[in-house]
């Protein structure tokens, strides 16, 4: 690959690290404010049953990158909890 192609795509995967940044945030906001309503409503951070059904949500929609995108949700799940612990 030629190195204006590698430029290019490089350019490509910083404008979509952008939006992953972007959506991270407002994933994380939304995470504050379950914690606020299960902390209000004592419900414990974890809900295992919750979190099967998104992770097999994310591996229908991933396809074939189902491996990837599970690890990487499990990654957000367990950061989330931790979140939530700690507010």
């Amino acid at each position: 690959m030629e190195n204006g192609e590698l430029k290019r795509l490089r350019g490509e995967i910083d404008r979509v690290d952008a939006q992953l940044v972007a959506l991270l945030n407002e994933r994380l906001r939304l995470v504050d404010e379950i914690g606020a309503v299960k902390r209000a409503q004592a419900l414990p951070v974890r809900d295992e049953k919750r979190e099967a059904e998104l992770l097999e949500r994310v591996r229908a929609l991933a396809g074939e990158d189902a491996a990837e995108a599970e690890a990487v949700f499990r990654l957000l799940l367990r950061l989330s909890r931790e979140r939530q612990s700690r507010t």
